[in-house]
């Protein structure tokens, strides 16, 4: 395929839209086809569509303030998933969108991808919507979401709104917990998790085309730092996985008496399981870009004994006649460009992402586990700590 159809591909594939849910979406008009979908009308719709029913159901059934050790209202955890983690999770689309769109079109705005590997890259993009929105990965995070679903309501050890009694059967507004709304949020969070399986597979195809890459580039990866910049969005998403996580953790230690060291290691597991769904597919691009490090301090080594050498020749040793001043002469710039250049080679990163972009992707993981940490440790400690962290 031509480079006209690859620029076109490029300007209209986006990871959010399409892919599991979205014919479910169109069917309940949550999704406009002609304009795409409206993240905060859906995020609205199905807050309403999970949390309210439970509140509603837990009042009738006298459940909301009373008669369980967990009632509704005093339960973090529900309120969070459903109030906050829901929306989050939905409306997590739209920068997430925007960001891996522009990242898709630089690479043939940049000219990264040669024109002879033009229609590679056109068929990476095809090949990644076809996976976007294979039925089979629809079943897949179906199944997943209800097996999900299954193991945490299997794990409940205390009497709560939705199970009177441990290992006994769910209340009645447990059902529509059980079958409607814990299955939304799990099945938003494992759609998430099915895009990475995309974005990581477009990004190891792109990773195997011979792009225009150079040691040299001002950014010190290359020419791929923009694609670290992807990870500062995907912040939004483990905001709301941290949120959910910590909002269940609290509720078990106000109500059911668990300490939070009995969970650190636990926190710590997923907040590091996260980090690698969602930060784990820049690692493609370190051998390739671990070569070009190395291939340009070979090549600009060479290049810089043969121009030193030469330097040396004729204005330290004399053996060459000088037919220009040493004052003025161009081969002094020269010789501290070729050193700027080395200079940018050696500092080269191997790895696309700045200490900044990855600060700001972990950053809003942490907000929701404050609160916790606060349990153990005084909060100015805790701002100071972040502080240095931002410095």
């Amino acid at each position: 395929m031509g480079s006209v159809n690859s620029g076109e591909l490029s300007q209209s594939f986006t990871l959010t839209e399409g892919g599991p849910g979205a014919a479910i979406l169109k069917r309940l008009h949550l999704v406009r086809q002609e304009r795409g979908a409206n993240p905060g009308r859906t995020a609205l719709i199905l807050m309403a569509f999970t949390w309210v029913p439970l509140l509603v159901l837990c009042v009738f059934e006298g459940l909301a303030v009373g008669g369980v050790k967990i009632p509704f209202l005093y339960d973090i955890a529900a309120h969070t998933r459903f109030l906050i983690a829901v929306p989050v999770l939905l409306l997590a689309d739209v920068p997430i969108g925007v960001r891996l769109g522009g990242i898709m079109r630089h690479f043939v705005s940049a000219h990264l991808v040669p024109e002879g590997e033009l229609g590679k890259f056109d068929k990476i993009l095809a090949d990644s919507l076809r996976f976007r929105d294979s039925h089979v990965g629809e079943i897949i995070v179906l199944i997943t979401t209800y097996l999900a679903t299954y193991n945490a309501l299997s794990g409940s050890s205390v009497s709560t709104w939705f199970r009177a009694s441990p290992g006994r059967g769910l209340t009645p507004v447990g059902y529509w917990y059980a079958l409607v709304a814990l299955p939304i949020l799990q099945f938003l969070i494992f759609r998430w998790i099915y895009r990475m399986a995309v974005w990581t597979g477009f990004l190891w195809k792109v990773s195997r085309l011979e792009l225009r890459l150079t040691p040299t580039h001002p950014d010190t990866a290359g020419g791929l730092a923009f694609l670290g910049k992807a990870l500062i969005p995907f912040g939004t998403v483990l905001f709301a996985l941290s949120a959910v996580v910590s909002s269940e953790i609290a509720t078990r230690i106000l109500f059911a008496g668990a300490k939070l060291s009995d969970y650190i290691w636990s926190y710590l597991s997923l907040f590091v399981l996260a980090l690698g769904v969602f930060a784990g597919p820049l690692l493609i691009f370190v051998p390739k870009l671990a070569v070009l490090k190395q291939r340009g301090l070979m090549e600009y080594g060479t290049l810089g004994s043969e121009y030193t050498q030469a330097f040396h020749r004729r204005w330290v040793g004399k053996t060459e006649p000088a037919n220009e001043p040493l004052l003025g002469t161009g081969d002094i710039q020269s010789l501290a460009d070729l050193g700027n250049s080395f200079g940018i080679i050696r500092s080269m990163r191997i790895l696309p992402v700045e200490f900044s972009d990855f600060l700001a992707f972990v950053l809003p993981a942490l907000i929701p586990a404050l609160p916790l940490a606060a349990t153990v440790m005084p909060v100015g400690e805790i701002v100071k700590v972040l502080f240095r962290l931002i410095a």
